[in-house]
């Protein structure tokens, strides 16, 4: 799990770093702090690089002389993460309910101002929870794409795939991942109701909609962070546009 800093405060900053690192060492979570610092763009930079984040984010209300605040940063965030954990570390205690106006939707909002032990004592609290809720989230979410090839079965997560397209020859598919490409006996039939996950675009296409970067509705044409793309039947478009928005699916549209 990835865990993210925005202070702009060098003091504060500092020993936000400390906490969160020293807690996540202690208890040996799989997490790291990815990403500490005073300029809120920076951050959402990185969101906006790394479309498959799950994080948990400490940020504050007020970013002196930056043109974004703190709220501003979390509701692009929480478009960008949908299952960010979001806390605010700040001395604005009167702007809590702003959190809640805009659906932000925090996991805590700690008030600097309770003084620096029990600042630390929420930090480690947080960290504990939403990692215990990225675990099980991750349980949950973690689905798997299995294809038998040579007498073998095969499993890797389905986070791996991009789509599925019909082979050159009958009943041959060619399964494209992020890393390689792989060619199997089977039909997209049978795969298209053995993993609801992915969806059919096109009478040669399965796709895996997380995976997909950009949809041009012009072209009728799905792109893949790696440059390949893929073929949308016109009468397909449509149901594809409402389940992106309907997954809040970080897709780009044109």
């Amino acid at each position: 799990m990835k865990t993210f800093v925005v202070e702009d405060d060098p003091e504060q900053l500092a020993t936000l770093k400390k906490i969160i690192t020293n807690h996540i060492m202690i208890n040996d979570f799989d997490m790291a702090l990815t990403v500490a610092t005073g300029t809120a763009q920076t951050l959402l930079d990185y969101v906006d690089a790394h479309t498959d984040i799950e994080g948990l984010y400490f940020l504050d209300i007020e970013y002196s002389g930056q043109q974004l605040n703190g709220l501003e940063l979390a509701s692009k965030i929480r478009d960008r993460d949908v299952n960010a954990k979001i806390v605010f570390v700040s001395t604005h205690a009167e702007m809590a309910f702003l959190t809640f106006e805009r659906r932000i939707e925090p996991l805590d909002f700690i008030v600097k101002d309770l003084g620096q032990e029990v600042v630390k004592a929420k930090v480690e609290k947080d960290i504990r929870i939403a990692y215990e809720r990225y675990n099980k989230q991750g349980v949950a979410s973690k689905a798997m794409f299995s294809y038998s090839k040579g007498g073998q079965l095969f499993n890797l997560p389905l986070a791996e795939v991009l789509f599925i397209e019909t082979g050159t020859s009958r009943n041959k598919l060619v399964l494209h991942l992020v890393d390689r490409i792989v060619q199997y006996n089977g039909k997209i039939s049978d795969e298209t109701v053995a993993h609801p996950e992915l969806f059919r675009v096109h009478k040669s296409f399965l796709v895996n909609p997380k995976m997909l970067v950009r949809v041009n509705k012009q072209q009728q044409l799905g792109y893949f962070s790696n440059g390949e793309t893929i073929d949308i039947a016109i009468r397909k478009m449509h149901d594809l546009l409402a389940l992106i928005k309907q997954s809040q699916l970080p897709v780009k549209l044109n």
